[in-house]
């Protein structure tokens, strides 16, 4: 996470895939804790960093899984911010449309945790991509998961003004989203194992 946000802050939008693909492993490691917890929740073992090739690929599924559910709300955020720009009447236009992105990316983002978890428990890609059936996962174990998604979600705001505090929160940010990342990972595998 880190060397990617060092890397799209100081290359730009050029160096952009470079700071995708250098935060791949860090994906992957993420997957891996995730997959840990779903099997044995009350191991405090977290895996080892080996066989980067490995991670990459996890890395590049996460990636892949959680672009499936975000690309609606980025092609909202996206257009929304076209029409913005414009100014006039369409920038009225493109900030609704841009509250609808952020309120798709919340109710789709809720659902991901729990196809991320069906991902694994199949390794079937089309598995994640259900909505019934996640969602009656989900009702299995809704009050803990509903409890680890506003956690989750307060956590990232908090790391996020981090963040926007001068020099110190931009060296800060990639490595607290990084480790929030494993903690919601290991936090959604062991409710996640309840619904199974």
């Amino acid at each position: 996470m880190a060397a990617g946000f060092l890397f799209s802050r100081e290359l730009a939008l050029a160096a952009s895939p470079l700071a995708l693909v250098a935060n791949f492993p860090a994906l992957g490691f993420v997957l891996q804790v995730f997959q840990g917890a779903l099997r044995a929740p009350q191991a405090h073992a977290m895996p080892e960093w080996r066989r980067w090739n490995d991670l990459c690929l996890k890395g590049l599924l996460l990636f892949m899984l959680a672009l499936g559910y975000g690309v609606v709300p980025l092609l909202f955020m996206v257009s929304g911010l076209g029409l913005f720009v414009r100014g006039g009447a369409a920038m009225v236009l493109g900030l609704i449309m841009m509250l609808l992105a952020m309120l798709a990316g919340l109710v789709l983002g809720f659902f991901l945790p729990m196809a991320v978890a069906r991902y694994l428990e199949g390794r079937r890609v089309e598995a994640a991509f259900h909505p019934i059936v996640i969602w009656q996962n989900i009702r299995k174990v809704l009050a803990e998961y509903m409890a680890a998604y506003l956690a989750a979600i307060a956590a990232f705001i908090f790391v996020g003004l981090i963040g926007t505090v001068p020099f110190l929160g931009a060296l800060a940010w990639p490595f607290l989203a990084f480790y929030l990342m494993v903690a919601g990972a290991r936090l959604f595998g062991g409710v996640c194992l309840g619904a199974a």
